[in-house]
């Protein structure tokens, strides 16, 4: 390993200028529970290391103007414990599922976004709740969609002077409620052989509108727009039923090992995502 300079900048702003100058050199660490594994298996060797987990401005999760923002440092365990995610099953479930817990403690959301590995469950989540990042630069700042934000292979459409500065998530309305579903070899710690987020906005026992995520079938996190064109207008258990048996058309598996398996389990784990967001939606629940 060569000879790497470490910032630890108390502001966004230095942070920012930091980035600015550095650039391609630089990492951004939070809290490296992936960039410093990459750093001592010798697979990056950055030359300038910017700390951001000191940083005030990124800390805390609020609600504001319709939006529930979680801050580019919050860790996953502040997550879990923010009543204001509550209302928000998907991304919960998806965030209980991430490592252990000791690395849910340090952890971050932003951190699972930037490395962008398509299995990420907590990026799956965010997708199906209509999340978007703040990207802020010395230059300014700019809003990205989760649709657009993965552009390939662990790679995000930042660019080298951007870090993200928020998720922030819609507020939903009465009768909608989302869920996370992923099928693993193992329980817990262990990453996702197919995984699926869904939310579902029901008028009775209807369909109105629903997204659709999925997670480790394709080089990016999809989202699953002709799913979601079977399933508006129908009733939600014909459109359940139905989706079961579908591999949708934005799938594309990388590895034809296990392909088949993959296939054969793709419907049923969006089915049963489904049918987990319409049972909180009947209860009552946001």
């Amino acid at each position: 390993m060569s000879s790497t300079e470490f910032y630890n900048p108390k502001s966004l702003a230095v942070a920012l200028e930091l980035l600015d100058k550095y650039q391609q050199q630089a990492v951004i660490v939070n809290g490296g529970t992936d960039v410093v594994e990459k750093i001592a298996n010798g697979s990056i060797d950055p030359a300038v290391i910017i700390y951001i987990q000191g940083i005030a401005e990124l800390k805390g999760i609020v609600a504001t103007k319709g939006f529930v923002r979680i801050g580019g440092a919050a860790t996953y365990e502040e997550v879990l414990a923010s009543p204001l995610i509550g209302q928000f099953s998907a991304l919960t479930q998806a965030v209980a599922e991430v490592g252990s817990p000791p690395i849910r403690v340090v952890g971050t959301p932003v951190g699972n976004i930037g490395t962008a590995v398509p299995a990420a469950d907590c990026n799956v989540a965010l997708m199906a709740l209509d999340a978007e990042v703040v990207a802020a630069s010395a230059q300014g700042e700019r809003v990205i969609k989760f649709p657009d934000l993965f552009v390939g292979y662990c790679k995000t459409a930042l660019a080298p002077n951007e870090l993200i500065k928020e998720i922030r998530i819609p507020v939903s309305g009465v009768n909608t409620a989302s869920a996370f579903v992923k099928l693993a070899k193992r329980k817990a710690q262990d990453i996702a052989q197919v995984s699926a987020a869904v939310r579902l906005t029901v008028d009775g026992d209807v369909c109105s509108d629903v997204i659709v995520a999925m997670g480790a079938v394709n080089q990016v996190t999809v989202r699953a727009y002709s799913l979601e064109k079977i399933l508006a207008g129908k009733k939600v258990e014909v459109g359940a039923a139905e989706v079961k048996g579908i591999v949708p058309a934005e799938v594309a598996l990388r590895s034809p090992r296990n392909k088949p398996y993959k296939e054969a389990v793709i419907g049923v784990v969006v089915e049963r995502a489904i049918n987990k967001a319409h049972a909180e939606a009947l209860r009552g629940r946001k």
